[in-house]
């Protein structure tokens, strides 16, 4: 078995969370539900679609909630035009390289979106494979979609990473055993320690998330 980094999507390899709550906005709003950024970050920030739609827009009957969570996907896709790598994953992925690490992405984003990404970043390449959440029977905050990872990637939880930049995505990653790095795209480090975080950082650059990297993966 091996150490694997595994890394969320959203807000964590590029930040993105603006784009998502501009759509969310578009197709809540002629529904009558209005969503600030704190609802957003409080109630809708890395959950699984098919779960917010169900709290937010209740009474459309489920299959008109999955449209309206496709048309805001796609709302999501078209203002994706100049999003850029977060400061210092390039170098982490380029140190991982070197290392031998193998790299994932896990998202509860669909896989559209993820490929749009990814895509558009010119990085797809760089890991071994994408676990879409949704795909799944469970998706974050159950531990599934990591679990899945290191299955298929024949990592070993114990030297293992992951990256996220929510509170359902640390559960998910710590759920699945993995040492936690918080991203404080949206939310702040503290916040991110006091989900389950081991640590947590503005973004890549943080010396302390390379220094946690190399004692779990022993590198």
């Amino acid at each position: 078995m091996t150490a694997t980094l595994l890394f969320d999507l959203d807000g964590t390899i590029a930040e993105t969370d603006h784009l998502h709550f501009e759509a969310f906005q578009s197709i809540f709003t002629p529904h009558g539900v209005a969503v600030d950024w704190d609802v957003y970050t409080s109630r809708i920030i890395g959950r699984n679609n098919p779960d917010i739609a169900a709290e937010f827009v209740p009474g459309l009957p489920e299959a008109d909630r999955l449209i309206l969570m496709d048309r805001k996907e796609a709302a999501y896709r078209e203002r994706l035009h100049a999003v850029e790598a977060a400061s210092g994953l390039l170098g982490l992925l380029d140190w991982a390289d070197a290392e031998a690490v193998p790299c994932a992405v896990v998202t509860n984003a669909p896989r559209a979106n993820a490929d749009a990404v990814l895509a558009m970043l010119d990085i797809r390449h760089r890991f071994k494979l994408v676990v879409i959440g949704p795909e799944l029977p469970q998706a974050k905050p159950h531990p599934l979609p990591y679990l899945t990872a290191l299955d298929a990637m024949g990592g070993d939880a114990a030297r293992s990473v992951g990256f996220e930049d929510s509170r359902t995505g640390i559960a998910s990653a710590a759920g699945a055993g993995l040492g936690v790095v918080g991203i404080a795209s949206t939310f702040d480090p503290e916040a991110l320690r006091q989900a389950g975080a081991h640590v947590a950082g503005r973004d890549f650059t943080d010396p302390a998330i390379l220094d946690f990297v190399r004692r779990r993966t022993g590198r």
